[in-house]
């Protein structure tokens, strides 16, 4: 029996065109991937040998394929596996030299394909391009269309971003991002969503879910059916989908925090508009999202300009717990060191050695290291303070 698959394996290996794998001394080999099990691949190679491969000796690429392929089989099963192996789309480069956007964009015309209709089981899918959309009530083809909308700007604001977050790279046709969306609030809460919350993103499994009530996708209920609500407010999701999109890498000690949450509160604060997010010059947005408050839109953290802040060694490693005990604060302050490492300092070195130490698996101190790139923590609070005075902000560390 072994001998037929082995033969079979071996004639499908030779009549297909597999996937060229590179390890990280460049060496390249051709091959399927055919299992992943505890941080080792299996690939089947032309005459049908198999060699089992640990996956952090692959390229970067190769192990955003490996997660792709992953993702694949979780939603589709082998079939899908199988063409995701045949196919050399997922070509996944790091962005690390790019230029910072001016605007991240897309073409508002997308298509939206109307999946599954069980009005027995409350069960309506849809899809977009890069996201799959699990209703509890049916909706018009036009509604989804205006939230994917945001949702697909977003993604490409994620993998524009010059800062390689890999899963926001991974194209949607066999692996969309999935959202679950509820049309009652009630509906929402039982569900997982957290009271008072415009959305959530749960890490479900291996690559999470964000839940959302239609209430937050600028939705309203008219009798018996949906429409948009042209009064409503999405300024939430963003967020949300930010952390869905964000490399498990930048969850780790030293990141988890101020900077996951500063990303994403960076992605929510840039001015939108329909199919675009206007990047350049997000500074004044930004600075007023920290300074102030907006009672009417329920926006803003309202820390002035003249902020006292932490022992910024204490603050950055500050376990999640300990962060979200004084989130309104937290996240505010994440978004200004964000932003600094992003813009203010001359170029984004520090930044850039940080992230690289993350995905080389480093945390901690030692990936905080990188970021002080040679600088001691009082030399790095006085270079922030001095950079944030220059806006308008005067930050005095403790």
């Amino acid at each position: 029996m072994k001998t037929s698959i082995l033969f079979i394996l071996a004639l499908l290996v030779q009549s297909l065109g597999a996937r060229v794998f590179t390890n990280n001394e460049g060496k390249k080999i051709e091959a399927f991937l055919t299992e992943v099990k505890g941080g080792e691949v299996k690939l089947a190679m032309k005459g049908g040998k198999s060699y089992w491969v640990k996956a952090s000796t692959l390229s970067k690429a190769d192990q955003t394929f490996i997660q792709a392929w992953i993702r694949a089989g979780e939603r589709g099963g082998k079939k899908a596996q199988d063409a995701l192996n045949q196919q050399d789309s997922l070509k996944v480069e790091e962005n690390w030299d790019d230029r910072w956007p001016d605007a991240a964009r897309i073409n508002p015309d997308i298509l939206i394909k109307t999946v599954t209709e069980d009005a027995a089981n409350r069960k309506f899918v849809y899809h977009s391009p890069n996201y799959e959309f699990i209703s509890d009530v049916k909706l018009a083809n036009q509604i989804v269309k205006k939230f994917a909308i945001l949702f697909e700007t977003t993604r490409e604001y994620c993998r524009v971003l010059p800062i390689s977050t890999m899963k926001a790279h991974i194209p949607g046709a066999l692996f969309r991002n999935r959202i679950y969306l509820f049309g009652s609030y009630s509906n929402y809460v039982r569900n997982g969503g957290p009271p008072n919350s415009g959305g959530v993103y749960m890490s479900r499994g291996k690559f999470g879910v964000i839940l959302a009530p239609l209430t937050s996708m600028g939705v309203k209920r008219k009798g018996d059916r949906y429409v948009h609500d042209n009064n409503g407010n999405n300024d939430v999701l963003p967020h949300e989908l930010t952390h869905q999109l964000t490399d498990v890498h930048y969850f780790q000690p030293g990141a988890l925090g101020w900077f996951s949450e500063g990303l994403a509160e960076y992605v929510s604060a840039t001015p939108y508009q329909t199919g675009k997010f206007l990047v350049d010059n997000n500074i004044h947005a930004i600075k007023r999202d920290v300074i102030s408050y907006n009672r009417a839109k329920r926006r803003g953290r309202g820390l002035g300009n003249k902020i006292a802040a932490p022992d910024l060694k204490a603050y950055m490693l500050q376990s999640y717990g300990q962060f979200t005990k004084n989130g309104n604060f937290n996240y505010g302050f994440g978004l200004l060191m964000t932003y600094y490492f992003f813009h203010l300092e001359e170029d984004r070195t520090s930044i850039t050695k940080f992230l690289k130490a993350l995905k080389s698996g480093k945390s901690g101190e030692a990936a905080l290291k990188e970021l002080r790139n040679g600088r001691s923590w009082e030399e790095l609070e006085e270079d922030i303070s001095k950079a944030w005075k220059r806006e308008g902000i005067t930050i005095t560390f403790k």
